[in-house]
């Protein structure tokens, strides 16, 4: 066997998603007056009309190859292209309102498959009350789609990565794993959730699980200061999944929150929806390490593992 070579220092495999993402943008400025929140979040909030008015700005992409199969049937396609970016709205309690999106595609691609995931963008548009208002389309290589889309929180504050504090506990819905098997096509975004969570207050921190507990749970933790501790016992996981496979497979788009002890109880005995609502863990104080650390990694699009 010949041992698998070391990423060369400042090589996309050594920096991964976020050491990409830090190089690209830390030297970006925002304006405090305008932005609430920029690179870091799951989705940009500016300042909207009034003192409890956000608008909030997300572009998530979907690429033949990358985040789906060339068999799949193309309305799955194009309902994952527009359900990806909803579920980033979800993770800041957010209300959807437009989108745009952009094709890109080979010019010998066929217009029969393109209307047809044009129809599942249109049918999660419909469920979700969300405006298409246009878009763009190019040539390209390989079969695109970039959603870009507009929600805001009127009344509540958005609930950003960066509220919890140690001795809040950690909560999913959902099940996790085994996303491959289409799960990763035929989700539902939590907007619903992620609404009620924001609008009464209960999470104190929240986000979407897109990359795996394991990568995205550490990004909550990093904005927010503090460590964490899971319970693997109590990590929900779809029926057939592993614990690892839970952990890190991502593209479950389940919501991961945190609460205060005191707003736990009240939120078990609230709690308004049939999705399952877990406890899995806490949050500590920075510096202490989960003990599955060793196993939970999440997915990188460029890291080698």
């Amino acid at each position: 066997m010949i041992p698998a070579s070391r990423p060369a220092s400042g090589s996309l495999a050594a920096l991964g998603e976020d050491g990409l993402l830090r190089l690209l943008t830390a030297h970006w400025k925002i304006d405090p007056d305008r932005v609430l929140t920029g690179v870091g979040d799951d989705c940009a909030v500016l300042r909207g009309d009034g003192r409890n008015h956000f608008l909030l700005l997300k572009t998530d992409a979907v690429v033949e190859g990358v985040h789906f199969a060339a068999h799949e049937r193309p309305e799955w396609i194009g309902r994952k292209a527009l359900a990806r970016a909803l579920s980033d709205l979800a993770a800041m309690g957010a209300v959807p309102l437009a989108a745009v999106i952009t094709l890109g595609t080979a010019k010998d691609e066929s217009a029969r498959r393109l209307r047809a995931i044009y129809r599942g963008i249109e049918g999660v548009a419909k469920k979700y009350r969300v405006d298409l208002v246009g878009g763009e389309t190019t040539r390209a290589g390989q079969l695109f789609l970039n959603v870009a889309l507009l929600g805001e929180c009127r009344g509540y504050r958005p609930v950003l990565r960066s509220g919890a504090r140690a001795g809040d506990l950690l909560f999913v819905t959902g099940r996790l794993g085994a996303t491959r098997a289409r799960r990763h096509l035929l989700f539902e975004p939590r907007l619903a959730e992620g609404e009620w969570l924001a609008r009464h207050g209960f999470a104190s921190s929240l986000m979407d699980l897109s990359d795996g507990v394991g990568a995205d749970l550490p990004r909550l933790a990093r904005a927010s200061g503090v460590g964490f501790q899971l319970d693997p016992q109590a990590i929900p996981r779809a029926r057939g999944a592993t614990l690892s496979a839970a952990l890190n497979d991502g593209e479950d788009y389940e919501l991961l929150f945190t609460a205060t002890p005191s707003h736990a109880k009240t939120l078990k005995k609230k709690w308004p929806f049939t999705t399952p609502l877990h406890s899995i863990g806490v949050m500590t104080p920075r510096g202490t390490k989960s003990r599955d650390a060793i196993f939970a990694h999440g997915f990188d699009h460029f890291k080698q593992r």
